[in-house]
């Protein structure tokens, strides 16, 4: 097994402990389906809450000294960063598909109305909203740790939530997004593109960080 894949799978094991954070997700997207939010709104904030709950792998990772723990199962530098980014993502699509799942199931008890065409849509903006909080966060963890980042690693959440509310204030701004609602195929390649910009930078900075700490 490539030595990323053994972080990943580790990574999985590890927040086994963190099960309750995910049994919250899924009474939080039962409670928005009976209260009938759109399933952008619930995407959008699944998106949020997953960031917060899968960056304590960073947490579980200092607290148990676990960077001793990666080096007896022989892996390098680049494998342990690639692994935790190959773990966040795959977290990330797990939970979405869970999201999508649970929603959809609750909305077929209320007996509503179902809209499976915009699932890519709000698909292609979640993964703009975690990969924005995800990619920032963790290049602070990699270079500080947990405990020294975790002030800094809320940052993300607050620019995210600015990029929510500015448009109300900026016309600018707002007719612009009215113009990406209106071109979807641009919003979805664009918002995909973006992420998985965001994601690679991302990696690179978090890998270059990692190795001058160690």
């Amino acid at each position: 097994m490539m030595g990323f894949l053994r972080i990943t799978k580790l990574d999985f094991f590890t927040m086994k402990s963190q099960l309750s954070g995910y049994v919250s997700l899924a009474l939080i997207i039962m409670i928005f389906s009976f209260l009938d939010a759109s399933l952008a709104v619930v995407c959008i904030s699944g998106a949020w809450f997953v960031a917060l709950v899968s960056s304590n792998i960073f947490a579980i990772q200092e607290k148990n000294k676990l960077d001793h723990l990666y080096g007896s199962v022989s892996v390098g530098l680049r494998d342990i960063v690639f692994g935790r980014y190959t773990f966040m993502i795959l977290n990330y699509l797990l939970s979405f598909f869970a999201i999508i799942v649970i929603y959809f199931f609750f909305k077929l008890i209320g007996k509503n109305e179902l809209n499976y065409s915009d699932i890519v849509l709000d698909f292609s903006l979640s993964f703009l909203v975690y990969s924005i909080i995800t990619g920032t966060q963790m290049p602070m963890f990699f270079k500080m740790g947990y405990t020294k980042a975790k002030m800094w690693s809320l940052v993300p959440f607050m620019v995210v939530m600015a990029l929510v509310v500015i448009p109300f204030f900026i016309p600018v701004i707002s007719d612009m997004f009215v113009f990406l609602y209106n071109n979807q195929a641009v919003l979805i390649v664009g918002s995909i593109l973006v992420s998985c910009a965001v994601q690679f930078l991302s990696y690179r900075i978090a890998l270059i960080a990692y190795r001058k700490r160690n």
